[in-house]
């Protein structure tokens, strides 16, 4: 049997109804001009009608589950009144969170050199630069603030959540309200007064504890007694930590063999990397549960939010016989409530087959809003074309530095100087209407999601066609949906 997509619908004043799997009644709407489509989630339309439909017999429940985390696992479940269960909607959102620190620093290595060839400037015009003196006194911070990087990852939940919830009528929410023990995950044995005492206690700093605990041993060739180096295993470049497991005891001259021999490095960084723990993003989850619990509850109301945790979902999960998936986790999280209180349900589809991914994409790049192909400068003479020069100035041959020793004397020899002018690599149009990664298009009468463009443009699942064929019917609104 094919499988059938789901269609959100709302009424002319903007009513949610109910979703429907009636595609052929949809279409049907849409020819006789009885509804048009107002947007797309994916591939998933959202249907305005016009006319005035019948109430359903029995008014189902539904609830959407939730698993939170660098992957957002989104089942939307339909609850009869006679307890059956039917899987809707399975949707996995991967969250950029993790690039928000990388911008962050890039954004700063820019701005400091922005600064430090500013105030060379000034100096070689013999002025003396500004210099403002650091003022720490009024930089307070506001009730609730966050770092970037966990307020970015709060708002993609609260996204994800809301572009599913305004869909679907009198929705209710359950989240598997997930806090983490890191210290007890690192060490499952630990109880007691061992919190407080960690992997430091008792040593000066942290090079004590490694010099320690590699025996005062160079970890390469083994040498002893001599001026010991501590090497971060992932570079302080690529976000590596000072915590004890990134660092490692060498002697003088290993440690510069490792910085200059690639491969040794390599040989490291896969000997010690694997004892690494990450547990960066478990720190984001355990930060934004108080705040996403708060805003779900003023949003949506209390008697419509249920909050699990991760042991009941996996009873559910083992009783059901399902794979561990952010997807399978969501649909037990959904049923959550009604299992706890006993509820003898009926499941109709407990595995969805048709999973949506979505990645989340950087939207406003002004570095590609401002990217620029440089204006060429050409000589020609008898259909012989030359380029002589460009327009930027880092380039060795600008035209301001070429047009004496280079230009001047081809022109005198009855050469013509022609111009190509410079065009901007994102061209304005196209970002008007959405002409980018991730947007829903329409090609003839299929619907699919566009991938990229190079000369003809080309679909996830390999499509290729000229863009004249194309006609964006939604933009890319930062959630790219990159599998149906």
């Amino acid at each position: 049997m094919r499988h059938q997509r789901l269609v959100f619908l709302v009424d002319g004043r903007n009513n949610i109804l109910h979703p429907t799997r009636k595609l052929d009644m949809v279409r049907r709407w849409l020819r006789q001009t009885n509804a048009k489509v107002i947007r797309f989630i994916g591939k998933i339309m959202v249907v305005q009608v016009f006319k005035i439909l019948s109430q359903q017999k029995d008014d189902p429940t539904y609830w959407i589950g939730v698993d939170p985390g660098d992957t957002i696992g989104i089942c939307l479940v339909r609850i009869t009144a006679n307890n059956r269960v039917k899987r809707l909607l399975s949707m996995e959102f991967h969250t950029r969170s993790k690039e928000i620190k990388q911008l962050l620093e890039t954004r700063r290595m820019y701005r400091c050199t922005r600064r430090y060839f500013r105030r060379k400037r000034v100096k070689k015009k013999g002025r003396i630069p500004k210099h403002r003196p650091a003022r720490f006194e009024n930089r307070r911070r506001s009730d609730g603030w966050l770092t970037p990087s966990v307020r970015h990852f709060l708002e993609s939940h609260k996204s994800v959540i809301r572009k599913i919830a305004e869909c679907v009528p009198d929705v209710n929410i359950s989240l598997e309200y997930a806090k983490f023990d890191i210290q007890k995950m690192m060490n499952p044995d630990i109880e007691g007064e061992q919190y407080q005492r960690g992997k430091l206690f008792g040593y000066q700093n942290i090079r004590a504890y490694v010099l320690h605990r590699d025996k005062y041993t160079c970890q390469l060739c083994a040498k002893k007694n001599v001026p010991f180096q501590l090497h971060h295993v992932v570079p302080r470049s690529q976000n590596g930590k000072d915590h004890p497991d990134n660092l490692i005891t060498l002697c003088p001259e290993c440690h510069v063999k490792v910085h200059t021999d690639t491969k040794l490095l390599k040989k490291l960084q896969r000997k010690i990397k694997s004892k690494i723990a990450d547990f960066t993003s478990t720190s984001r989850l355990n930060i934004i549960m108080s705040f996403l619990k708060h805003w779900l509850e003023n949003e949506f109301g209390k008697d419509r939010v249920w909050f699990c945790i991760g042991a009941d979902s996996y009873v559910i999960r083992k009783e059901l016989n399902l794979d561990k998936t952010h997807c399978n986790d969501a649909y037990c999280i959904a049923i959550n409530k009604l299992v706890r209180f006993d509820t003898d349900l009926e499941h109709e589809s407990v595995v969805d087959k048709q999973v949506i991914r979505f990645e989340q994409k950087r939207q406003h790049n002004r570095r590609m809003k401002s990217l620029e192909r440089n204006r060429l400068y050409y000589v020609v003479k008898d259909k012989k074309r030359v380029r002589v020069a460009t327009n930027r100035n880092g380039n060795p041959d600008a035209f301001h530095e070429v047009y004496d020793t280079k230009i001047l004397p081809l022109l005198k020899q009855g050469y013509r100087l022609k111009v190509n002018p410079g065009v901007k690599g994102y061209r304005k149009k196209f970002s008007e209407v959405g002409f980018k990664e991730g947007a829903t298009i329409r090609i003839g009468n299929r619907v699919d999601v566009l991938k990229g463009t190079s000369g003809f443009g080309y679909t996830y699942d390999g499509t290729i066609f000229k863009l004249k064929d194309m006609d964006v019917v939604y933009p890319y609104g930062g959630w790219k949906c990159v599998k149906v």
